[in-house]
């Protein structure tokens, strides 16, 4: 019984001495974008929906682009004008 306490007491200790980082809703990026300019404030390269699209825009001669699969669905009908995957995206 005696080291279960002084287990659960070191436990509780270590605990106490670590640091959470908890990112808030505020810090965090927005999933739905009205702009390129607005999303760039977060992304500054763009974003693609997988890596084959990814790797396409690097090879069209882009900068690379964040793999952000549920944001790129979010907003993709109006950012992305040639339909290839990426919206955003910034040539090099």
């Amino acid at each position: 019984m005696k080291r279960q306490v002084a287990s659960l007491c070191g436990g509780v200790l270590l605990l106490a001495g670590s640091q959470v980082v908890v990112a808030s809703s505020a810090s965090a990026a927005p999933t739905k974008f009205t702009s390129c300019a607005a999303m760039y404030k977060y992304y500054k390269h763009g974003i693609s929906i997988n890596k084959a699209a990814q790797r396409r825009a690097v090879k069209a001669g882009m900068y690379k682009p964040d793999v952000k699969p549920s944001v790129y669905r979010d907003s993709y009908k109006t950012l992305d004008r040639d339909k290839d995957g990426t919206m955003c995206e910034v040539p090099r």
